[in-house]
């Protein structure tokens, strides 16, 4: 080997040794293991998913973090994502009469291709669960909490004055006076916050007498006289309920149930196992089918991590983890087996009723623009309500704006 042939393979393995050394000290990190975020409402719902989250970790490595927003904020980040298309979340919990919105705008991805290969929606799922799940056909998202109106009713006082259980508004209004006068004490009690509560709680009684906010046919159905006579039902029950109704939201609600202040109340599912059983009878809501307020968990299409979201969901909604987040943390379940598996219903015996509900119960109109007539109402309810309208004013003007809604204004 001659000097310079030497010196040349001198350099070449310098330089080879060089850029292993530039490269072990400058190679990019090896990406971490995947992270799913979730936006989430506050309270048991996001406490269920906590739950999960750990589990799904210890079994996959797979890290989730649940991020929790009051019920306002959670649909305004949405909104939010809509425009910004962040990526911020993979997992984005809903309340059902949200999801034509947020599949309209093109926040969420479609289900159905992901779901084929893995047999589609499972059939255990309750069918109206699934349906508020779904927008002009497609499905957008899966069913996670099984929440429904229920109505309670102080049983021994009914029985001590001979009154039946209430099958009709009519029923309810004809007892409330009676325990009010006997008793002394709220015949009925009204969630009627202005916003959401008093919309979720005042629609039931127009359902129950045959007045729709809007039909499936896109008319509405707000300035009739019919709509108005239920509205004059609404305020001849208020004289028997307790004064600041008109402000009261859950809170007020559970406390006037646990201090047996008031005979009768629509609830939801949640509230329900903190009640004394020996008082409080659980019934299907009179009068019509009880509100779906089922809360849906979908994957916004900014999503870097769609595949495992899926399997988070999936995970979360299994009948295995339905029956632990039922038992543990009081999630209402989506699962018809779960509604019937002994160890629950043991827990609350109340359950078969509450499957009753779901299985017979009725969707908010399934329209993108619904968000803003739930505003309109709520604002015109709320003032005849409170006197500051009266019935056929409000309703009329809540109509003129829904209709103006509906035509895009």
């Amino acid at each position: 080997m001659t000097r310079n042939t030497a010196i040349i393979i001198g350099v070449i393995i310098a330089v080879i040794i060089i850029a292993a050394a530039a490269y072990m000290l400058y190679k990019p990190a090896p990406s971490g293991p995947v992270k799913i975020v979730v936006a989430a409402r506050k309270g048991t719902y996001s406490e269920g998913l906590k739950l999960a989250a750990k589990e799904y970790e210890a079994k996959t490595g797979i890290k989730v973090e649940v991020v929790e927003f009051d019920y306002a904020g959670l649909h305004e980040k949405l909104a939010q994502e809509v425009v910004q298309a962040t990526g911020a979340y993979d997992v984005v919990m809903m309340d059902d009469p949200w999801l034509p919105e947020f599949a309209s705008s093109g926040l969420l991805v479609p289900l159905d291709d992901l779901l084929a290969s893995r047999g589609g929606v499972d059939p255990d799922f309750i069918g109206s669960a699934v349906n508020v799940c779904r927008y002009k056909g497609k499905l957008y998202a899966i069913p996670y909490v099984g929440n429904v109106q229920l109505f309670v009713y102080n049983k021994p006082l009914f029985d001590k004055y001979g009154l039946q259980e209430p099958k009709t508004w009519q029923d309810v209004l004809n007892a409330a006076k009676v325990i009010h006068e006997k008793e002394g004490i709220a015949g009925y009690i009204f969630r009627a916050a202005k916003g959401n509560p008093i919309v979720t709680n005042l629609l039931p009684i127009f359902w129950g007498n045959g007045v729709e906010v809007v039909d499936n046919n896109g008319n509405v159905d707000l300035d009739t006289p019919k709509a108005v006579q239920v509205f004059q039902l609404i305020l001849e029950l208020k004289k028997y309920a307790p004064e600041g109704t008109e402000n009261f939201n859950s809170p007020e609600i559970k406390a006037a149930l646990a201090n047996k202040a008031t005979a009768m109340s629509i609830v939801w599912p949640g509230w329900v196992p903190n009640l004394d059983a020996k008082t409080w009878k659980v019934i299907v809501p009179p009068g019509s089918k009880p509100m779906i307020g089922a809360w849906l968990l979908g994957i916004p299409k900014s999503s870097k991590h769609q595949k495992e979201a899926l399997d988070f969901i999936l995970f979360v909604t299994s009948k295995e983890m339905q029956k632990k987040l039922a038992l543990e943390v009081g999630v209402p379940p989506t699962r018809k087996s779960v509604y019937s598996d002994p160890d629950v219903v043991a827990k609350y015996p109340w359950y078969p009723v509450q499957l009753e509900a779901l299985e017979n119960s009725k969707m908010r109109p399934r329209l993108p623009q619904w968000k803003r007539i739930e505003d309109t109402l709520a604002n015109y309810w709320h003032q005849a309500f409170t006197g500051q309208l009266d019935p056929a004013t409000a309703l009329r003007e809540a109509a003129q704006e829904v209709r103006g809604i509906l035509k895009g204004g």
